[in-house]
């Protein structure tokens, strides 16, 4: 009984006092070197590496640096004017919301929005629910965000 409790003590011991073990994915090309996807010069690697304190006081700094405010919205929905029986074309303009206004799609990814999520919106009961052609009328609604 007193050796487990003496290599269990032992075990937890060592477990407390090591290092945990690091690893990283090093790449080099040239005069650069990647490290963990970030780029580095190979005078800079050379400091890292026989410094490890050195990327810890890099990040440190990083990390007391303010964040850049956003400006303006980060997201929006944009929504088609008209019902379509089919997903609009190009040049079709959605109502967007957040101050965005009249936006083709086009314009919507220049300006930085991905899509994330098309939502067909069916007809009120009010309204027909086909059109010409035999097909469901749709609304459709983007929503967007930076």
């Amino acid at each position: 009984m007193k050796r487990t409790a003496l290599a269990l003590a032992s075990a937890v011991a060592l477990h407390l006092v090591t290092a945990p073990a690091l690893a990283a994915f090093i790449f080099r090309s040239g005069d650069s070197v990647w490290v963990d996807g970030k780029r580095y010069t190979w005078e800079e690697w050379k400091k890292i590496r026989d410094d490890p304190e050195f990327i810890k006081k890099s990040q440190e700094a990083e990390a007391a640096k303010p964040a850049a405010p956003a400006i303006g919205p980060r997201a929006a929905a944009c929504t088609t004017a008209i019902y379509y029986d089919e997903f609009p074309g190009e040049d079709e303009k959605f109502q967007c919301s957040a101050g965005l206004g009249a936006l083709t799609r086009e314009q919507i990814l220049q300006g930085g929005w991905k899509v994330d999520l098309i939502e067909k919106i069916p007809p009120p009961s009010g309204q027909p629910a086909q059109s010409p052609r035999g097909l469901p009328l749709n609304l459709y609604k983007l929503v967007i965000s930076r």
